[in-house]
């Protein structure tokens, strides 16, 4: 991370004055789970040529296999956030990371497309289950004021892992096949697992109190305390209830849905179809195709996200939370201008420039959008609000995108296609604009709530009568009881 005044990276001082010292070690792991999920998921796109001659796909087929992935993913994303609202999150990734690992071997053995079809759709499950941990758990490892960067080393997966997969998948279908590629992808999670199981579990709501303060919150138990099947489903759906419907009463909250769902619209049709385009409009073989949208991918979005990070860091720290929302509608915009004008480009060298600048800027703008969601979430809902964020992104973006696209394209043309589509998500990303009006507003109810909880729990804590032998109240109990 860049240097703020004469303080390192992992030393800050909080709202009292106090100085407090935050590890760069959880960002790497949980960057590492995101990477692992991320080259898996590109790898898909890599073999895209392969399963279409080999088994001779349209393209909406082939726009299909993304979908299903993303439905999945959708259904499970908000149960996967209740539970990491109320479980140990590094658990939680551990074992999703190791199941993942076995699953993959099911989209390697496909003997036809519907064998395939099924695996990426068995799939979904785990990404969904990670993503709201880890956003749970970089809520409580780093302060609103450092977490675009703290985002920018997990969301930079998104990019380089996009970019590895998919080089990966071009490489190794042209000289092994396209089974030994998923294959290949299976093997690096059980020892991020490892890492994941090794994380310290941080208290709910720790970096946004004073280190004094966060001292006196209750203890994270050893082991989560286990619920009958019955109770288990009961106690989810009631509490879920409750908190969707806090989360979408939030109104930034609701600005930065739009904002996602537009965003990520658009990542995810260029980064989907990108190199299906340039195999077709660049004279490109499909070895040089997935390779430069590698490149353009990984190299822009490990630039920008980095980048982006420290930029909207920064702006938060000198012009508040509205100039971080600010800087996420540009840089969005921007990227789809030099989309659309590298489409209309006959040089392949200046269409690629473009395309790489316009990689960049939508980088730039995704840990700064995370960011701005944890600063108007109860670190208590923080799980169920990164839930709510994924499905959001999913529904509207990256499952609609890859087959609107391919259906587009089967009518007209995959240029065409982009034409239509991008326009919309220009005006969708001008309704976050509205964010700025109110997140300052909504932020600063956050803090105060988060302050109440706290006198609160400490209160409660000390009515416990711990002279007889009793024990005080863990996390879990005093989560069930609300």
């Amino acid at each position: 991370m860049p240097r703020m005044g004469d303080e390192t990276p992992s030393m800050k001082r909080d709202r009292a004055g106090e100085v407090r010292r935050f590890s760069v070690w959880p960002m790497l792991v949980l960057a590492m789970v995101n990477l692992v999920d991320q080259i898996d998921v590109a790898i898909l796109r890599g073999v895209l040529p392969f399963l279409e001659d080999e088994w001779g796909l349209n393209d909406f087929q082939l726009g299909l296999l993304g979908f299903v992935f993303i439905f999945v993913n959708t259904i499970a994303t908000i149960p996967a956030g209740w539970v990491a609202d109320h479980y140990r999150r590094t658990r939680i990734i551990g074992w999703t990371l190791l199941s993942w690992s076995g699953l993959i071997v099911l989209s390697a053995t496909a003997v036809n497309y519907l064998n395939l079809l099924f695996a990426r759709a068995v799939m979904g499950i785990g990404q969904s289950v990670d993503d709201p941990a880890s956003t749970s758990l970089l809520g409580d490892y780093y302060p609103a004021r450092m977490r675009a960067r703290a985002f920018s080393f997990q969301q930079v997966s998104v990019f380089v892992g996009g970019g590895i997969g998919l080089a990966l998948g071009g490489w190794v279908g042209s000289t092994l096949g396209w089974r030994w590629a998923f294959a290949l992808v299976g093997m690096p999670g059980s020892l991020v697992a490892v890492l994941a199981f090794r994380l310290r579990e941080p208290r709910r709501g720790e970096a946004d109190l004073p280190a004094s303060a966060a001292a006196e919150l209750p203890p994270v138990p050893a082991e989560a305390r286990g619920l009958s099947f019955r109770a288990f489903i009961r106690t989810m759906f009631i509490e879920l209830s409750a908190e969707l419907r806090m989360i979408f009463g939030i109104r930034t909250m609701r600005y930065i849905l739009i904002g996602v769902s537009a965003l990520l619209f658009t990542v995810a049709g260029i980064s989907y179809w990108l190199a299906v385009y340039h195999e077709r409009y660049s004279g490109m073989t499909v070895t040089e195709a997935t390779t430069f949208t590698a490149l353009v991918l990984g190299v822009g979005g490990l630039i920008g996200t980095f980048g982006g990070g420290a930029v909207g860091d920064r702006v938060f720290g000198t012009r508040g939370p509205s100039a971080r929302i600010a800087f996420v509608v540009w840089s969005a915009l921007t990227c789809t201008v030099l989309f659309l004008i590298s489409f209309a480009l006959s040089d392949v060298v200046a269409r690629l420039v473009l395309q790489f600048l316009g990689v960049v800027a939508a980088a730039g703008s995704v840990p700064s959008l995370r960011a701005s969601m944890l600063d108007v979430l109860p670190a208590q809902s923080r799980g169920v609000g990164a839930s709510a964020f994924a499905l959001a992104a999913a529904v509207f973006g990256t499952a609609l995108a890859p087959v609107l696209v391919g259906v587009l394209s089967d009518l007209t043309s995959l240029v065409g296609a982009f034409y239509i589509v991008f326009p919309p998500v220009m005006v969708g990303l001008l309704f976050l604009l509205r964010a700025r009006t109110t997140i300052v507003e909504d932020a600063a109810a956050i803090i105060s709530a988060a302050a109440a909880a706290h006198t609160e729990a400490v209160a409660a804590s000390a009515r416990e009568p711990h002279a007889d032998g009793a024990s005080a109240p863990d996390e879990n109990d005093m989560e069930r009881r609300g």
